[in-house]
């Protein structure tokens, strides 16, 4: 997802047209990252209100930021489409107005998602050992490969 969302994030570096297809494309990881996240958002909305350790509920205003801002920056990213929609022959007049939203919006989601990363990255460190740098060290044990 991570890989995605800087492809997504950089226009500059795909071009438009990949940059609006990608973006479409990166809604799936990112609801999917929703749904296996489901129950500790339930179970921290529950909670948010009585006595909650100050990081998780910094992290639960911080992911519900990074949904608003990542929302906020597909449906004005759509708007302002100037390839993928035009492509399937829907066409909108891009309005500055939307133009501003879609740049702040971004902006903001790649600060935001900067400190998500950095919440998480003893999470995230301790499940790529686990699972794939410890299945990639297994395949190549199997086929006789020193890692």
């Amino acid at each position: 997802m991570f890989v995605g969302m800087v492809l997504v994030l950089a226009p500059q570096a795909t071009g438009i047209t990949v940059h609006e297809w990608a973006s479409f494309l990166i809604i799936i990881p990112f609801f999917l990252h929703l749904i296996f996240a489901w129950q500790w958002i339930v179970n921290t909305t529950r909670r948010f209100f009585n006595p909650t350790p100050g990081h998780a509920r910094f992290n639960y205003v911080l992911d519900w930021m990074l949904f608003f801002l990542f929302v906020t920056a597909t449906f004005s990213g759509v708007v302002i489409s100037e390839a993928a929609l035009p492509a399937l022959g829907i066409r909108f007049t891009i309005d500055p107005f939307w133009s501003a939203i879609h740049d702040i919006s971004a902006n903001l989601l790649m600060l935001v998602i900067g400190i998500h990363l950095a919440m998480h990255w003893k999470w995230i460190a301790t499940n790529v050992k686990k699972y794939v740098l410890h299945r990639l060290r297994q395949s190549s044990a199997a086929e006789g490969v020193d890692p």
